[in-house]
């Protein structure tokens, strides 16, 4: 799949800047060819040409290696306190993203000095049921030995992916959840699989509820019955998919899975779409659910697929909840 795009990726290049090197030679050197008589509909036509190669190659190889901050203040009942927490989701450590970038993650995250921190799933690629993708995690231990990390399963630990839903065929890679959760737990991170914990944390408590995949078919609330105080409920579910089913009502949900479309036009919004499903508006950003509940998505700060983003640089955000 990766030779795939790379090879669309040379493609597109190929023919959009050979074209307009073609016509910019022809407009300068052939008097008698129609380039050098129409100097300005072909220098017009070389640079549009020339916009997309730009367009291409800054999609492919610039912007995938921003990683921009966003950050969030959302208000929650009964915080005494304001708590900062980093979500990031969506790593995809395989093909694309290894440990350097890894490291680059965690040393940003580390210098946002947050309280928590919440990784949403899809840690691992995981395209081709290759194991050397774990090690690609091991910078994480840096942040997990000075702040409490929570993190949760995605469909790509799972390897499943249910384009047109979960009631249709879904296809499937390998499943590497557990090999992931066993990794991470080495790495003292709190691995939460359909199980919910109180946190106390600047003098304010609420509950986390850390769910698992449900492309997987995986995510069960039953575990949310065992609270017994009036604190709110933050909900770490990596694919947002499940708020188009009954669910139980969250204060605040936090998810990953969209990328945020990886590619997104102005006007337009994204355009990669992780299923047919989910509408668009649900794939970056705050919105607020019929029910009240608040639902925060990441673009997260991996890519899938092609190598590419555009307008929708990888993303760490930072919530502050009081």
């Amino acid at each position: 799949m990766q030779l795939f795009f790379d090879l669309l990726i040379a493609i597109i290049i190929i023919i959009t800047a050979f074209p307009a090197v073609i016509l910019l030679y022809s407009r300068k050197i052939r008097k008698n060819c129609w380039e050098y008589k129409h100097k300005k509909s072909s220098l017009t036509i070389s640079i549009i040409l020339l916009f997309f190669t730009a367009l291409t190659v800054y999609g492919s190889f610039v912007e995938p290696n921003f990683l921009i901050v966003n950050k969030y203040n959302i208000d929650l009942p009964n915080i005494n306190e304001p708590i900062k927490i980093v979500l990031i989701s969506d790593l995809q450590a395989g093909k694309y993203k290894q440990t350097n970038w890894t490291k680059k993650v965690v040393n940003k995250i580390l210098t946002l000095t947050p309280d928590l921190i919440f990784i949403g799933g899809d840690q691992i690629d995981n395209e081709n049921y290759n194991f050397i993708e774990l090690s690609y995690l091991e910078p994480f231990k840096k942040l997990s030995n000075q702040i409490p990390t929570y993190a949760i399963n995605g469909n790509h630990e799972y390897g499943v992916s249910c384009f047109y839903g979960i009631n249709e065929k879904c296809s499937q890679t390998g499943d590497m959840s557990a090999e992931t959760k066993n990794v991470f737990e080495k790495l003292n991170i709190k691995y939460l699989i359909n199980q919910t914990e109180k946190i106390t944390i600047n003098s304010s408590s609420f509950y986390l509820f850390g769910g698992d995949e449900y492309w997987a078919k995986k995510l069960d609330f039953s575990n949310l019955k065992n609270r017994k105080e009036n604190i709110p409920t933050i909900a770490l579910i990596h694919n947002p998919s499940f708020i188009l089913d009954n669910h139980p009502f969250f204060d605040l949900v936090l998810s990953g899975h969209t990328h945020g479309g990886q590619i997104r036009l102005p006007f337009v919004g994204p355009i990669g779409r992780v299923d047919n499903i989910l509408p668009s508006k649900y794939y970056q950003g705050v919105q607020e659910l019929s029910d009240n509940t608040k639902l925060l998505v990441t673009s997260g700060v991996g890519e899938t697929g092609v190598r590419a983003r555009l307008f929708n640089p990888p993303e760490i955000v930072l919530i502050t909840i009081k």
